[in-house]
């Protein structure tokens, strides 16, 4: 019965096995777990994906607007017009609704985009398209606002072109504030025209409205008066001089050289050399203070000051165009103070030099001087070869807001939305200084006849055909850098986009080692998940074995002892008391017991393996490590198609080959062929202007050496004269100072351009 008594106590130990076997117990919910949140919300459905919480702002089309025109404003008063441009032009083509109806309180809309649009076109000399925009907005609501400073911009516009008509028309819509520019403006364009009686009725208007132009308008007054009615003269002398003492800068010295000029055509020589004396040295005016004094002097009969200052003009300026008659009169004082040798040097000199001269120009005008016009137009200082006689001060230059621009600018867009006034400044007169600077700045220029480029415009049309075809030129420019702005604005973006593609390929190969790295360590536990499956499959093996063993062994010892007592029951039959017979049942009924408890274990074998923890845990392990090691494969095989779209559009990107790159670069194509054939037009109109001057100074060289010829005749005879004679001095310094003077027999420039004195 021992036997039994320990099957029983296996038996109590291997039954309490499959109960032990429970689930692995479940990890609490938090309490701001998604699970618990929907549990808490009796509206919400089950497993539903919580909504992102990130604001998403909601598109305002009128303050997006307004932020692109004030970034177009700050350009402006930083002076970046190109940039501002751009952007209004954009505004202005771009399908939004930039209506005046959309700037609501202090936003910005449709009209302040078009106001500044016509100050960009005005600042970068796009005169059409300045002009279209601002007869818009003076036409319509916004002429509140912005007609004030416009219509004075426009007044200034039409006199650059030398529309006069426009500018009377303009002039009419001006309001009393702003008439004295107003006067002014139209008093040149009447003085332009010949209408003498309107354009001192405007310089009088112009004087009563004060600075900064009565000064001025009272000097054009007295043009005016003089060129109406020559016999008031000496009044209008008199006016100027008064002036002259009340004014400073390049005005006085104008004036100053107007007032000589004066009094040499009237006679008044001495007042002519005193005048012309007072002209700042230097000034844009003092060469032609300087011949106006020689003249003055040698008229005076002082023939030594005018020799000095024929030959110092000579000497300062041999670019301009006077050079060769200076030259001439200064020969001419020295034969006529009986210095003959002196002075047949000089006319030597002076025949040998324009003989060469001459031989040069002929050259070139025979053939071409599209070197010099297209340095000339390249350098886009063309304009002042075309200058109304900057010697004499005759070009004014009328600024439309000259330092307070960026005032007028900030004006219109505060919140008061009060009308612009316009500031502009005094006239700034261009002098022959101005001009020599632009020229000198050119340097160095091969091929730059300065002589025919200080000379007079000629007797053309090429000034017209000029004006013209620089318009477009000043277009064309202007459309060549703006396709350039933009290509780089693309390019600078494309390279921030490509620095920012970079970084994040750099985080993608980052994560690349990071995600190989952890699929190695997955590829390891797999592999020991492998090897430990393999091992549990073969403790399941031997437990399920072992308890086989124990079961049939179990089995054997019950049926053995039922065996046992029935043989018991068999040799004891009829000996045995009622006690014994129960303790003999009991005893079977034990032996079967133990026969059903291993029957049910058997069964229930497998079962219990399968619930121990231990193999529970390899299946879902496995099919975990299964999903996770799935999951690193897509991970990697996205990443990878990842990596190669991002190189791909970095690739793209350094080859400048996208749509918009392209676009642009054909726009800027477009544009460098536009202002190729713009430039080359414009370089046949000064190639032409060069060339027709060059002529004119042709035939003025042949003129002055026939008078250089004559003039070192003249001093051969004198010498002659000189040698031939041994006491009679006094006649022969009376026959010098009586002969007739080399320049007599050409015409020349006098000092207010009209016929050259000739010598009595």
């Amino acid at each position: 019965m021992l036997r039994t008594v320990s099957l029983v106590a296996f038996l109590a130990g291997a039954v309490p096995l499959a109960a032990q076997v429970t689930p692995a117990p479940t990890a609490p919910a938090r309490p701001d777990s998604a699970a618990a949140t929907t549990s808490m919300r009796p509206d919400s459905t089950a497993g539903k994906a919580r909504r992102d919480s990130a604001i998403v702002p909601a598109a305002d089309q009128p303050r997006g607007v307004d932020a692109e025109i004030r970034v177009a404003l700050y350009d402006l008063l930083e002076d970046r017009y190109i940039p501002a441009l751009s952007r209004l032009q954009w505004l202005s083509t771009a399908p939004v609704a930039l209506t005046s109806a959309s700037a609501t309180g202090a936003l910005r809309g449709r009209e302040d985009m078009l106001f500044l649009l016509s100050q960009a076109y005005y600042r970068l000399g796009m005169d059409s398209a300045f002009r279209n925009t601002a007869n818009t907005l003076t036409s319509g609501t916004a002429s509140s606002r912005f007609g004030r400073l416009l219509r004075t911009q426009m007044l200034l516009d039409a006199y650059r072109h030398g529309d006069y008509a426009q500018v009377t028309q303009v002039a009419q819509t001006i309001g009393p504030e702003d008439r004295g520019l107003a006067a002014l403006v139209t008093g040149l364009a009447a003085y332009q025209t010949g209408n003498l009686p309107v354009a001192s009725q405007q310089f009088a208007a112009a004087q009563q409205g004060g600075a900064p132009y009565a000064q001025y308008a009272q000097y054009m007054a007295a043009l005016a008066t003089l060129r109406a009615d020559t016999t008031q003269r000496a009044t209008v002398l008199g006016t100027l001089e008064s002036l002259a003492s009340n004014v400073t800068g390049k005005l006085q010295d104008q004036v100053r050289l107007t007032a000589a000029q004066l009094a040499y055509e009237g006679g008044r020589f001495d007042d002519a050399a005193r005048l012309a004396g007072q002209v700042n040295p230097s000034s844009g005016f003092a060469a032609q203070a300087l011949l106006t004094r020689a003249w003055a002097l040698y008229k005076a009969k002082d023939i030594a000051g005018a020799g000095q200052a024929f030959d110092q003009f000579a000497t300062r300026y041999p670019q301009l165009p006077e050079r060769d008659e200076s030259r001439l009169m200064s020969g001419q004082a020295l034969l006529q103070l009986g210095r003959t040798t002196e002075a047949a040097n000089v006319f030597r000199n002076v025949a040998d030099s324009m003989t060469s001269e001459s031989r040069m120009l002929q050259a070139k005008a025979q053939t071409s001087m599209s070197a010099a016009a297209r340095a000339l137009v390249q350098a886009r200082a063309a304009g002042f070869l075309f200058l109304n006689d900057p010697a004499n001060g005759k070009t004014i230059a009328l600024d439309d807001a000259a330092g307070s621009e960026k005032q007028a600018l900030a004006a219109a867009f505060s919140d008061s939305a009060t009308a612009i006034v316009p500031a502009v400044s005094s006239t700034d007169i261009i002098a022959l200084d101005d001009v020599t600077q632009r020229v000198d700045s050119l340097a160095p220029v091969r091929d730059l006849p300065r002589r025919v480029v200080f000379a007079p415009a000629s007797a053309t049309t090429n000034p017209q055909l000029f004006a013209q075809r620089s318009q477009a030129l000043y277009s064309a420019d202007v459309a060549v850098i703006l396709a350039q702005h933009q290509l780089a604005e693309l390019l600078a973006a494309q390279q921030r986009q490509i620095a920012m593609l970079q970084a994040l390929q750099a985080r993608l190969n980052s994560d690349a080692d990071a995600l190989n790295a952890l699929a190695a360590r997955v590829t390891a536990a797999r592999d020991s998940l492998a090897h430990l499956a393999v091992a549990l499959d073969a403790a399941a093996t031997r437990l399920r074995q072992m308890f086989v063993a124990q079961i049939n062994t179990t089995r054997m010892l019950a049926n053995e002892n039922r065996a046992a007592i029935d043989s018991v029951k068999g040799t004891l039959a009829g000996a045995q008391t009622t006690n014994e017979y129960a303790l003999l049942d009991i005893e079977s009924q034990t032996a079967a017991t133990y026969l059903q408890l291993a029957s049910t274990i058997e069964q229930g074998l497998d079962k219990a393996l399968g619930h121990h923890p231990v193999f529970a845990k390899r299946d879902s392990l496995n099919a975990k490590s299964a999903r996770l090691a799935q999951l690193l494969t897509d991970n990697q095989s996205a990443l990878a198609s990842t990596r190669q779209l991002l190189s791909g559009e970095i690739a793209r990107l350094q080859s400048g080959t996208t749509d918009r790159a392209r676009a642009l670069q054909a726009t800027l194509a477009s544009a460098e062929a536009t202002r190729a054939a713009a430039e080359n037009a414009v370089v046949a109109v000064v190639d032409a202007e060069l060339r027709a001057r060059a002529t004119e100074m042709i035939a003025s060289l042949k003129r002055d050496t026939e008078a250089a010829e004559f003039g070192s005749a003249s001093a051969s005879f004198f010498q002659a004269l000189d040698a031939g004679q041994t006491g009679a001095t006094g006649t022969t310094s009376s026959a010098r100072i009586s002969a007739p003077a080399p320049t007599a027999s050409a015409p020349g420039s006098s000092p207010t351009g009209r016929d050259t004195p000739q010598q009595k």
